[in-house]
C-alpha cells in the first residue's frame, strides 16, 4: 500500500537504488518506492536520475515539481498502467450527456454537504442547515448552480465576511497549494484506472489537461479547507508559505476521511471514488459513484 508523501525542500540528489528513492543531503535516506504516493520537489537545487524516473512511472509515484514561488506547476504521470486500458476509455469517451450531468449531480450535492459539515463545525449552524437544504436541491448536471450559490456563502462565513477566493493573502496561498497536492493524487489514480484526465464531465477546457481531476477533487476540497481554518482559528497560519505548513498540506494524503462507512486515508478514499467510478461506467449506473464524508482532522491509523 502506497501511503508515504514526500516534500523536497532543501538541495537534494534523488537516484535509484535497489527499488528505492534515494534522497542525498546531508546524509542518504533511503526509503521504498512501493510506499511512496506522491514527491513534492519545491528546492531548485535537486539533480534527478533518468532511472528513478522510470521506477517513478512503473511505480506509479506522482512527481510534482514548483515553480519560483514553490506552488506545484508540473507533474510526471506514468502510462495508463491499467490492464483493460482501451476499454475504460472507450467508456469514458462515449458517456451520455445524461450519465455525465446525473455524476456531476452528485459530486456537487456531496462538495455542499461537506461544506455545511465544515461549516457545522466552525459553528455556523445556520448557514450548514441552508448549505444542506441547498444540497438536496441539485438538479442533474447542476442545472440551478447550486456550487455557486454554495461558495458564496460558505467562503465568507468560513474565513470573514470579506474573503474572497481572488485575494492574494496567506488563506488562498495555502488553499491552492493544498488543492494542488489533491488534484495531483485524484490525477495519479484517474491514470491508474485507465481514465484520460483531459476528459471531464463538467469542466471541459481545451487548455486543461486535468479536467476530469477538477471534477472529482470538487468533494475532497475541504479537508484542504479544513486544515487551513483550524490553523487561522489556533493563529498558526504563516503570512507565507512556510516549509511547516506545506509539510501539513502534503501530510493531508495520509488523514482520515470517511468513504461508504469506512474511514480511509485521503489517499486510499481517492482510489476507491476513481475504481467506484469505473464500475459506475461499466455498470451504467451513476449511483455507484462514492464520495467522501467528512472528519475532524487526524492521521488515518493503517493498522
Amino acid at each position: 500500500m502506497t501511503w508515504r508523501s514526500i516534500l523536497i525542500s532543501r538541495p537534494a540528489r534523488l537516484s535509484l537504488q535497489h527499488n528505492h528513492l534515494l534522497i542525498q543531503q546531508d546524509e542518504a535516506i533511503p526509503v521504498p518506492l512501493e510506499d511512496i504516493a506522491v514527491i513534492v520537489i519545491e528546492a531548485r537545487e535537486v539533480v534527478i536520475t533518468a532511472p528513478l524516473l522510470s521506477a517513478l512511472a512503473q511505480y506509479g509515484v506522482t512527481l510534482l515539481t514548483c515553480d519560483e514561488q514553490f506552488l506545484p506547476c508540473g507533474q510526471w504521470l506514468p502510462f495508463a498502467r491499467y490492464h483493460r486500458s482501451l476499454k475504460i476509455l472507450k467508456l469514458q469517451i462515449h458517456m451520455t450527456q445524461p450519465q455525465k450531468k446525473q455524476l456531476w449531480q452528485r459530486i456537487v450535492r456531496q462538495k455542499i454537504r461537506n461544506q455545511a459539515w465544515l461549516l457545522g463545525y466552525s459553528g455556523h449552524d445556520i448557514g450548514a442547515g441552508r448549505l444542506n437544504a441547498l444540497a438536496d436541491e441539485v438538479k442533474s448536471g447542476d442545472k440551478g448552480y447550486a456550487e455557486g450559490q454554495a461558495a458564496a456563502l460558505y467562503f465568507p462565513l468560513l474565513f470573514g465576511d470579506a474573503f474572497t477566493r481572488n485575494q492574494e493573502n496567506a488563506v488562498n496561498a495555502c488553499l491552492n497549494y493544498g488543492y494542488s497536492i489533491v488534484r495531483s493524487a485524484v490525477a495519479r489514480a484517474l491514470v491508474q484506472y485507465g481514465f484520460l484526465p483531459a476528459l471531464g464531465l463538467q469542466h471541459k477546457s481545451e487548455l486543461n489537461a486535468f479536467n476530469l481531476a477538477d471534477d472529482f477533487i470538487e468533494p475532497y476540497r475541504q479537508i484542504v479547507d479544513l486544515l487551513v481554518f483550524d490553523a487561522v482559528c489556533t493563529q498558526s497560519l504563516p503570512e507565507t508559505l512556510s516549509p511547516e505548513i506545506k509539510r501539513k498540506l502534503v501530510g493531508l494524503l495520509c488523514c482520515q476521511i470517511m468513504l461508504d462507512k469506512r474511514r480511509y486515508s485521503l489517499l486510499a478514499a481517492i482510489d476507491r471514488t476513481i475504481q467506484s467510478f469505473q464500475t459506475a461506467l461499466i455498470e451504467n449506473n451513476p449511483k455507484l459513484l462514492k464520495l467522501p464524508q467528512m472528519l475532524p482532522l487526524k492521521e488515518h491509523d493503517y493498522e
